[in-house]
């Protein structure tokens, strides 16, 4: 289910009390370099200070070392935990394989309901390999995507 642009204006108005809106497509991206067996990576990503971040949904790219075709797309051992700084809240109450965040393409797999991220927060990304043999991911990037939110005056 992905959501329509009246069910994304429609929530981001019950929010700011019948402010004018400018609604803006947006991602934030992160990326972890050189993810060891087992080895656990942080990365933040800073929310503009002039706008909130409605979150609708996650997408990733995994790379390893060898080629691959749209046939033999890797699926990464690794789950990940995000944390608002802004209410300190996390997504889940612990970490989640990224392929049930953002599954493989072409599926196009929303969060179940959309999440407000204030503005000058952080999100905090943290991403664990979990694999079952040794394997090294070059880079696993992970984009949350959205919209901005930004009250107009008047």
């Amino acid at each position: 289910m992905k959501y329509s642009i009246a069910d994304i204006e429609s929530f981001a108005a019950r929010f700011y009390q019948g402010r004018n809106l400018l609604i803006t497509p947006y991602a934030y991206n992160t990326i972890f370099l050189a993810l060891a067996q087992n080895a656990v990576q942080t990365n933040t990503i800073n929310i503009a200070a002039n706008a909130d971040f409605i979150a609708l949904g996650l997408r990733h790219r995994a790379q390893i070392g060898a080629v691959q075709t749209i046939s033999t797309i890797t699926i990464p051992f690794v789950r990940v935990l995000i944390t608002d700084s802004g209410s300190n809240e996390q997504f889940s109450n612990t970490s989640i394989d990224l392929n049930n965040y953002a599954p493989v393409m072409p599926v196009d797999f929303p969060l179940p309901y959309p999440r407000i991220v204030s503005g000058r927060s952080t999100l905090t990304v943290q991403a664990t390999n979990y694999a079952p043999a040794a394997e090294t991911y070059t880079s696993i990037e992970l984009s949350i995507y959205g919209v901005l939110i930004r009250a107009l005056q008047g």
